[in-house]
């Protein structure tokens, strides 16, 4: 039997009205063979609001904060509150199956590594994993089944599994905690690039909204690509080539996102929001 923690972080939503919850729920996991437990923080909830007890099939712990507190921090509690051999991470509107966990269970009992990431579409297009050429993402067309991912891999963090052995390696804090939302996932994977640690993508595979992809208001457009922009700096810092050049490509970002709307002025005010 595998036993895996499962860490899945609300953003105001009742616990009864997330889909990853709710899709949980439905699973037996003994049936499975896995001896699981679920992690929940719901964030930015002013008053806790725990799911029924009987609400899913398996052991459960509930937290929250009326603060709305960096993704990464989360992370990083609940990786210390729990134990079990292995860690998956779940968004909460990740649409998950007993098929899911099979393919999950299949590969980690017949491949050796240390992560185990899903395939991740938005559309009919695949979102993760991918790859960093230096600092820009790529896709990875050449990765379309089951397979060992490259060193440069990236991965959205929804779905992965990690192994506690490799959590360990990257210390009490493995997730850099001055990234609050974008950039966490993208950072991890290079911290296990630079680890040498191995990454599988499985059978499984997971829809997912994108806010940057699905959001239509400008303004909220462009708040969330200045949250990402201010990510890069985090995410690609270990050296100054590195750091000058996403530098660079932020500002080169920046004009063109001010060029698109004919409103070069405001570029000062995207780049000084950005570099602030």
């Amino acid at each position: 039997m595998q036993a895996i923690d499962m860490i899945v972080v609300l953003y105001r939503r009742h616990p009864q009205d997330a889909e990853t919850l709710m899709t949980l729920s439905q699973i037996d996991f003994a049936a499975l063979g896995i001896d699981a437990e679920v992690h929940i923080w719901d964030n930015a909830r002013e008053q806790p609001a725990p799911p029924p007890a009987d609400f899913l099939r398996m052991p459960w712990r509930y937290c929250s904060s009326a603060a709305n507190e960096p993704l990464s921090k989360v992370y990083n509690t609940l990786v210390r509150a729990s134990s079990r051999p292995y860690v998956a991470i779940f968004d909460q509107d990740s649409r998950v199956d007993a098929r899911f966990f099979r393919e999950l269970i299949e590969a980690i009992e017949t491949r050796e590594a240390d992560v185990y990431a899903p395939r991740i579409m938005h559309g009919d297009k695949t979102i993760s994993p991918g790859c960093l050429k230096w600092i820009k993402g790529a896709s990875l067309p050449g990765v379309t089944g089951k397979a060992m991912l490259p060193r440069n891999f990236t991965a959205m963090m929804s779905g992965m599994c990690m192994s506690r052995a490799l959590l360990a390696r990257l210390g009490p804090r493995p997730f850099d905690e001055r990234l609050r939302l974008y950039g966490v996932d993208t950072r991890f994977c290079r911290d296990l690039s630079r680890l040498g640690a191995r990454a599988w993508i499985t059978g499984a595979q997971l829809g997912h909204d994108s806010a940057l992809r699905s959001t239509t208001d400008p303004a909220a457009i462009l708040q969330r690509q200045i949250w990402l922009w201010q990510s890069w700096l985090r995410v690609f810092d270990r050296n100054p080539l590195e750091m000058l050049a996403i530098r660079g490509y932020v500002l080169w970002k920046a004009w063109r996102v001010a060029s698109a709307v004919r409103a070069r002025s405001r570029f000062f005010h995207v780049v000084a929001e950005v570099f602030r």
